[in-house]
């Protein structure tokens, strides 16, 4: 194991590494040809607004190494949706901190103002700003949330609802359902009901039954979500968060881009005015959270194969669609460091399972030979040190930068020592993320900005519309 001062030493070369890396963007997005000017934009009809929660740079140029090398595929993010349109980078901070959370960070790109941590859709001062959702609908368009949290977390409660502490979810559902997004798709079903049906919900209400009143169909499996045809639709396909595309159940859990497939599908349904979809991948943060690469990883994939529909609808409609690719936040501050090989990437291939996953399999108090198995069946190619699975069994803590979590935490480890691929925080860091934006008005979207900036920019370009 490292002792303080190598930890130290790494933490400081691999904060180089992502700064270095942000700078080499600004750089490039610096020198990039104007295709219009901001003020000539007109106003798109199609609005997608994807984001990796969590997403750094090195997040997704290890994704497309990854792709690249090991299933000979490009990144729509990369070669489709940068190279044809323009790239920026957005400050992260908060109101009140100079590393953010995900309440203030949706704060700033939905409504347009900094915010406190923790607080969602309201600014600094208390005021309760118009989201990019709330424009949207006033101006007739039809809105979507897409997620694979819950529908009522951070990310997408900011762009529609306005509460003083992320945790109101009950307040946040009740916002959702007095705007009536014509689509909610994503997990949390127990704050959707009563404790005497099996949910969390502090009142008795029935909100799945609140929604169907107000003309909306409700599915809760993979399924049910294909056959829906148009009209306003509700889907809550897990209890709490959806599950890591590592873990998922195909068979009834839908992915992200079966989702966004769906939304698709139902937005654009003879509808005159367009549509603004919000459609988030939170795996990208949870996976961080979890120093879990090859989750991340997974969910990057996911998350781009979502982008490229979009892409292709893009293609469709390029005199009338905007199509932004961005983040909230940095989580981790994950990075090769060292000599790593394309057959380090091989091994994280390997990894069947998330580590959350792992964690679960083995319980609280796990035999010597239960992580033995494990480790063969779930990590191919590795091998867990003595020390490692001696803190698993005694469920001793690592310490930063892993997780709270011992059987995690030692697994990340052994990922990390085998593959070069490390971490300096199981926490959010003040790395600047980047917009990618493609189509109409998507020339204001580069350079070096505010991330309150990117509502402002929408807010521009929605209010052209007649």
């Amino acid at each position: 194991m490292m002792n303080h001062s190598a930890r130290f030493k790494l933490l400081a070369l691999l904060t180089g590494i992502t700064v270095s890396l942000a700078t080499c963007l600004f750089l490039f997005t610096s020198a990039d040809i104007s295709r219009g000017e901001a003020g000539q934009s007109a106003a798109p009809k199609y609005v997608f607004i994807f984001l990796a929660d969590g997403g750094g740079i090195t997040h997704m140029e290890i994704v497309r190494m990854f792709n690249r090398h090991l299933y000979k595929e490009g990144l729509v993010i990369h070669d489709r949706i940068m190279k044809e349109g323009h790239v920026g980078l957005l400050t992260t901070h908060a109101a009140d901190s100079l590393v953010t959370d995900s309440p203030a960070a949706g704060t700033a790109l939905a409504c347009g103002c900094k915010a406190k941590t923790g607080v969602v859709g309201m600014c600094e001062d208390g005021s309760v700003p118009k989201s990019v959702m709330e424009l949207a609908k006033e101006k007739g368009m039809r809105i979507g949330l897409v997620t694979t949290a819950t529908v009522y977390d951070a990310s997408p409660a900011a762009f529609a609802s306005h509460v003083s502490n992320r945790r109101l979810y009950g307040s946040i559902i009740d916002q959702y359902l007095k705007l009536e997004p014509d689509l909610l798709l994503g997990g949390g079903r127990e704050q959707f009901l009563p404790r005497s049906q099996g949910g969390r919900r502090k009142d008795d209400s029935d909100m799945i039954a609140s929604f169907k009143k107000k003309g909306y169909a409700y599915v809760s499996e993979r399924q049910g979500l294909a056959q829906i045809k148009g009209g306003k639709l509700l889907g809550l396909f897990s209890l709490r968060d959806m599950s890591f595309e590592l873990d998922r159940d195909k068979n009834t859990e839908p992915s992200l881009s079966e989702m966004t497939q769906a939304a698709l599908r139902i937005l654009p349904e003879g509808n005159r005015t367009g549509f603004v979809a919000f459609i988030e991948n939170e795996n990208t943060d949870s996976a961080g959270h979890m120093t879990d690469i090859a989750s991340l990883i997974h969910a990057y994939r996911e998350f781009d194969r979502a982008v490229g529909l979009a892409y292709e609808f893009y293609k469709k409609h390029p005199a009338e669609t905007l199509l932004l690719v961005t983040s909230d936040h940095e989580t981790g501050g994950l990075a090769f460091s060292g000599k790593p090989s394309f057959e380090d990437l091989k091994r994280i291939q390997s990894v069947r399972i998330s580590l959350a996953k792992a964690a679960e399999i083995l319980g609280q108090n796990p035999s010597a030979e239960a992580v033995d198995q494990l480790v063969a069946e779930n990590f191919k190619g590795f091998v867990l040190q003595p020390e490692l699975k001696e803190s698993i069994i005694k469920k001793r803590t690592l310490g930063p930068p892993f997780t709270r979590n011992p059987t995690a935490a030692a697994l990340s480890a052994m990922v990390a020592s085998q593959t070069q691929a490390y971490w300096i925080s199981s926490g959010h860091t003040n790395q600047p993320v980047f917009v990618a934006a493609l189509g109409v008005g998507s020339e204001r979207f580069r350079g070096y900005q505010d991330n309150t900036d990117f509502a402002k920019h929408l807010f521009a370009l929605l209010d052209k519309k007649q």
